[in-house]
């Protein structure tokens, strides 16, 4: 498909193009489409993550998640390889889903390129596909409905493997 012309910006204004935009830009634009969102649908968000660390403090995985408008969004999972098939993806993932359903969230959302089997074991389901990003692969995006969905109040205790 062709590319098609650029419409004029308006008299007044100029258009730039930043390659590095700085974090403060980003972090602004982001305000701003809040606070327009918020004209008709209250927002309100907050971030978590859960590190998983061997004994020495090592980082051995972890999951970055954000909630918002009743759904938990996990935007990134990572396991070191030697770990990958015993459980801590798996127990990582549940520990998210507990706290977002302690936390109000009703369903959580993700999207992957190269652990859809995993997150199909999980009780996953696709609901959308972007072929190649990255080129030649295929980006899933997923949803789960969460159980338990509005307990009392987020779940902040640590947990080990038994001993």
């Amino acid at each position: 498909m062709p590319i098609s012309a650029e419409p004029p910006v308006p008299d007044g204004f100029r258009l730039t193009l930043e390659m590095d935009p700085p974090m403060a830009f980003r972090a602004g634009l982001g305000q701003a489409i809040n606070a327009f969102h918020s004209q008709t649908v209250p927002f309100a968000s907050s971030r978590f993550a859960l590190e998983l660390r061997d004994d020495s403090g090592g980082l051995a995985g972890g999951l970055s998640g954000a909630m918002s408008w009743g759904w938990l969004f996990i935007d990134a999972v990572w396991v070191h390889a030697d770990l990958r098939g015993k459980g801590a993806g798996s127990a990582l993932m549940a520990r998210a889903e507990r706290h977002g359903a302690a936390a109000g969230c009703h369903s959580v959302w993700l999207d992957t390129f190269q652990a859809k089997a995993f997150y199909l074991r999980l009780g996953y389901s696709e609901f959308g596909a972007l072929e190649d990003y990255p080129n030649g692969q295929t980006r899933y995006f997923l949803r789960k409905r969460l159980a338990g969905a509005g307990l009392d109040k987020p779940d902040t205790r640590e947990y080990e493997s038994p001993a």
